[in-house]
C-alpha cells in the first residue's frame, strides 16, 4: 500500500512558483526549491518529477490565478466600461506597488526576461499568457467604441506595454510619481479609442 502524501501539493506549489517568481529559474537551485516547498528530495521527485516540471507547473499556476484574475476584471462589464476597466486595473497596479512597494512585481513580466528567449514549452506558455492580457484589453477596447481591428489591436498592444512596464518598474521601486505618469500615457491610448 502507498504512503499517503506527507505535504500539501497546492501548498507546496505556491511555494515553488513564489521562488521562481522572486529569483528566476536559474537561480532557484534545487536546494532552495526543497526548502520553500518544505519537501524532502524523494517527495520532489515523486510528485514533480523536475525542476523544469515545476517551473511549467508554476507558470500554468500563475495563468490560472493571475493572469485569469486579470482577465475576469477586465472582462467584467459590471466594473464599468472597458476605459474604466482599464484605468481600474491600472489603479489597482499603482495602489499595491504605493502600499507594499511590490517588489515581486509580475511573475509573467521577470519569466519573460528569465525563459521566453530559450524556446520550448516555457516559451509557448509566456507568449500564450501575453496574448490572454493582450486580448482582454482589445476586448475591453471594443465593448466601448467601434474601432478598426488593427487600430484596436495596436492601441491594446500599447495598454499592454504601459501595463507591463508599470509592473517591472514596481519591482524596481518605482516613484508613485512614475506610476502617475504612466497611468497618464494609457488616458492619452484610451484617448484615441473614442
Amino acid at each position: 500500500m502507498a504512503r499517503p502524501r506527507e505535504f500539501d501539493p497546492d501548498v507546496a506549489m505556491d511555494k515553488a512558483m513564489t521562488l521562481f517568481w522572486d529569483v528566476g529559474y536559474e537561480e532557484a537551485s534545487l536546494a532552495e526549491l526543497l526548502q520553500a516547498m518544505e519537501i524532502t528530495k524523494g517527495s520532489f521527485y515523486k510528485a514533480f518529477h523536475d525542476k523544469q516540471s515545476i517551473y511549467l507547473a508554476s507558470l500554468d499556476r500563475y495563468n490560472d490565478k493571475v493572469v485569469s484574475g486579470t482577465v475576469a476584471f477586465l472582462s467584467d462589464k459590471a466594473n464599468g466600461t472597458g476605459r474604466i476597466r482599464i484605468l481600474g486595473l491600472f489603479g489597482k497596479v499603482a495602489e499595491a506597488i504605493e502600499e507594499d512597494g511590490d517588489r515581486l512585481g509580475c511573475f509573467l513580466c521577470n519569466a519573460l526576461v528569465d525563459k521566453a528567449a530559450e524556446g520550448g514549452e516555457a516559451e509557448a506558455k509566456l507568449q500564450a499568457m501575453v496574448h490572454r492580457l493582450e486580448n482582454a484589453f482589445f476586448k475591453a477596447l471594443t465593448d466601448d467604441a467601434e474601432l478598426e481591428e488593427a487600430v484596436a489591436r495596436e492601441i491594446a498592444r500599447g495598454i499592454l506595454s504601459a501595463y507591463f512596464g508599470l509592473r517591472v518598474l514596481g519591482r524596481a521601486g518605482l516613484s508613485a510619481q512614475m506610476a502617475a505618469d504612466c497611468i497618464r500615457q494609457v488616458e492619452w491610448l484610451l484617448e484615441k479609442a473614442k
